[in-house]
């Protein structure tokens, strides 16, 4: 029998901004390139939008880390594999 593993997409949450009301991130495939990317603020005027994030508000995800949430957000919208992984960094 063959030791055949099947791909499994692993893909990183890279946390780039968390701080005094701004929050902004990236998700990473293992080879750096960005797949995805989030932020809550308002693309008009650069400021957090005083809806939050929408990702959060739009119930996908329950805080700005939630590896769970973000990787359930990813498959529905055909980003990520089914069997993809997701972890957290910054």
């Amino acid at each position: 029998m063959g030791a055949f593993k099947p791909f499994r997409q692993e893909l990183i949450l890279i946390v780039d901004l968390d701080e005094r009301g701004w929050f902004k991130a990236h998700v990473e495939n293992r080879n750096g390139k960005t797949v995805f990317e989030f932020s809550n603020e308002d693309e008009e005027t650069g400021w957090p939008s005083d809806d939050g994030l929408w990702l959060i508000e739009d119930g996908f995800m329950r805080h700005g880390r939630d590896a769970d949430g973000l990787l359930d957000y990813l498959q529905s919208v055909g980003i990520a594999a089914p069997n993809a992984v997701l972890r957290v960094e910054g």
